[in-house]
């Protein structure tokens, strides 16, 4: 019966097949090593690969209602899952970044550092900082919220970025000139 489940009908290969519960397990336990290793193919440490490949195959099941073809169960949790590594991909980037910045700082503790960080900027620029980088939205998310394209929300994280490295070069230059004094 699983069997049959995964197979395409020859003759009308859109049809829609129902995916039980007993046939995505079945291929939930074929799969799995699967998209861990199509994960690690991209460059991804064994245990990220694995938490990934979970989240991708949980979601799969949420969604299975969504999937067209049950034979291609495996190929659309892999796409799942490179779209959830990608969402980590940018969020890693994201704190990265952002931590970048605070370590030029100099203070002595990661939310002062921020906090300090965050004061260059007006109350606009410092929520869209915050709900960007902090709580992971995309500008996708945030256009809508901002009443502007996600383009003009891309544009203005870089003007915003921008304008915080040039304060923090300042005063960095400031504080050199001073010790040198």
């Amino acid at each position: 019966m699983t069997n049959a489940i995964l197979e395409m009908d020859a003759l009308n290969p859109v049809a829609a097949v129902e995916l039980t519960e007993s046939a995505f397990a079945a291929a939930y336990t074929k799969g799995f090593s699967r998209t861990v290793r199509f994960l690690q193919s991209n460059g991804v440490q064994q245990e990220l690969a694995e938490e990934i490949s979970q989240a991708a195959w949980t979601r799969g099941w949420e969604c299975r209602a969504q999937l067209k073809n049950p034979a291609a169960l495996g190929v659309w949790v892999n796409s799942i899952a490179k779209n959830l590594l990608r969402v980590d991909y940018r969020r890693r980037k994201a704190v990265e970044e952002l931590s970048e910045d605070s370590a030029i700082i100099g203070a002595s503790t990661d939310s002062t550092a921020l906090a300090e960080l965050l004061s260059h900027c007006n109350q606009d620029d410092r929520e869209l900082l915050v709900k960007h980088y902090m709580e992971g939205w995309s500008s996708n998310e945030l256009a809508p919220a901002l009443g502007i394209s996600p383009v003009s929300v891309r544009v203005r994280l870089l003007r915003i970025k921008q304008s915080l490295r040039e304060a923090l070069q300042l005063r960095n230059f400031r504080i050199e000139a001073a010790e040198a004094a």
